[in-house]
């Protein structure tokens, strides 16, 4: 009896997708968060007899079942969060499309995240949460008394003893052709990989960059409600599965009983 099998795959599927709720719903409060989505796709079919001719007979549906589901894939929402202020110079969001590029001081690779929590290193470099440099880098002269950053990207400095504001450096955002193709890599960082494409670096607010907003983060695009809803529908098809391979467990006992 396939149903036994059939509903046992339809179980670790959805097993999976309970996984990535969990993690969604973990990461709420996660500044610049994006949310993942679980995709099913179904499992190979099996005919006893195939739809279509079949010499001098049209068999117009045929007669066969599938055999489960699967996971296809798991698909990041890079979906716009919404800002929240804050009274930190150095916190940065992104109001549209483009991420902040960072470098991995261990490997040297650059990767890139919509979290703009950033502080300055013993260098008055510009830094995320780990020590990773933002790229292209950013040095806040000693001694600076206030600085701020433009939608433009441009951040600029009062210069000691002057009192002037000078542009000291200039933000640049990355985008990609298929940023779901990124991968994930923790601490809200992801890299490319040959499905996102190549990272296409730009100006902000210009040629379809979004804007830099100072003072402000990016929280999480998960939205509670859905993914409790999402939660309970995945929760009733696990449990109908299982039901599912109950039914087929006793009719298999009826049937072997039927002699006795």
């Amino acid at each position: 009896m396939h149903a036994l099998w059939t509903a046992a795959s339809g179980m670790e599927a959805l097993k999976t997708k309970i996984d990535v709720i969990a993690n969604n719903l973990s990461n709420t409060q996660t500044h610049g968060f994006k949310k993942t989505e679980t995709e099913f796709t179904d499992l190979l079919y099996q005919y006893y007899r195939k739809p279509g001719s079949l010499g001098t007979l049209d068999n117009p549906s045929g007669i066969g079942f599938g055999l489960g589901a699967r996971v296809a894939g798991t698909n990041i929402r890079h979906s716009q969060g919404s800002l929240q202020v804050t009274e930190n110079n150095l916190d940065w969001a992104i109001d549209g499309t483009g991420f902040f590029a960072v470098l991995d001081p261990n490997t040297g690779e650059r990767l890139f995240t919509r979290k703009g929590l950033f502080k300055l290193n013993n260098n008055g470099q510009v830094v995320n949460a780990d020590g990773y440099v933002l790229d292209p880098a950013i040095n806040i002269p000693p001694g600076t008394t206030a600085y701020h950053i433009g939608q433009d990207g441009a951040v600029w400095a009062n210069q000691p003893g002057t009192g002037l504001l000078t542009e000291i450096g200039r933000i640049t955002l990355s985008r990609f052709p298929n940023p779901a193709g990124l991968e994930a890599r923790g601490n809200s960082l992801y890299s490319e990989t040959s499905s996102s494409g190549n990272p296409e670096d730009g100006q902000a607010g210009q040629n379809g960059f979004g804007n830099v907003i100072g003072r402000a983060l990016e929280q999480s695009n998960v939205q509670i409600v859905a993914e409790m809803v999402d939660l309970i529908t995945t929760q009733k098809a696990f449990d109908t599965n299982s039901k599912v391979i109950n039914v087929a467990d006793k009719m298999m006992d009826t049937a072997n009983n039927i002699s006795r």
